[in-house]
């Protein structure tokens, strides 16, 4: 059995190309900022729910669980992950951890991911005035491009499909009002 190409590194085997100028003989880097950076981030959505529950409205009485208990009880579990995966990093760093990232961060490309963080904001900008249906279509169409398809006629049909579906979805059946923007549907 022959192992399969790696095809973001060109060669055969597990391990992705390195940088260029990187040679096998030196040691490989370890990457610490990306794994505290999430830490932080799980850190700061941490808070970002606590303080959000506290903005949510009940009504006093003798009931044990409210709407806030679960929102709360997501929030302190967050909070505990992450200042253990924090924790971890900086008092026993994980290497292998450390080595894969900076593995990872060598041989990422960024352009894909900042064009379809782009076209999320697009697509929360645009679904208002165009509305949920057509916004979510053109959303799909550009994405799929992004990653890759050369196929915008089916992805065009399926986006569209995609979006009805779900308009339906979520205005009849769940009672959540969408934007109509350009579509006569209500």
């Amino acid at each position: 059995m022959t192992p399969e190409p790696d095809s973001r590194a060109g060669r055969v085997g597990t391990e992705p190309s390195p940088r260029p100028g990187r040679t096998s003989a030196q040691p490989p880097s370890r990457a610490w900022r990306g794994p505290r950076a999430w830490g932080l981030i799980m850190l700061a959505i941490a808070v970002a729910v606590l303080a959000a529950t506290t903005a949510i409205r009940s009504q006093e009485g003798y009931a044990a669980t409210g709407p806030r208990f679960a929102p709360l009880l997501v929030g302190i579990l967050l909070a505990v992950l992450a200042l253990l995966f924090l924790a971890r990093t900086v008092v026993r760093p994980d290497v292998a951890l450390a080595e894969r990232a900076a593995r990872e961060r060598d041989v990422t490309e960024w352009p894909a991911p900042g064009a379809v963080v782009a076209a999320l904001l697009a697509y929360a900008l645009l679904m208002g005035p165009l509305g949920y249906i057509v916004a979510t279509t053109l959303f799909f169409v550009a994405v799929a491009r992004i990653l890759g398809s050369r196929a915008p006629i089916r992805d065009l049909v399926a986006g569209f499909a995609i979006a009805v579906v779900l308009f339906v979805a979520f205005t009849q059946f769940l009672g959540v009002d969408l934007p109509a923007g350009l579509t006569p549907i209500t």
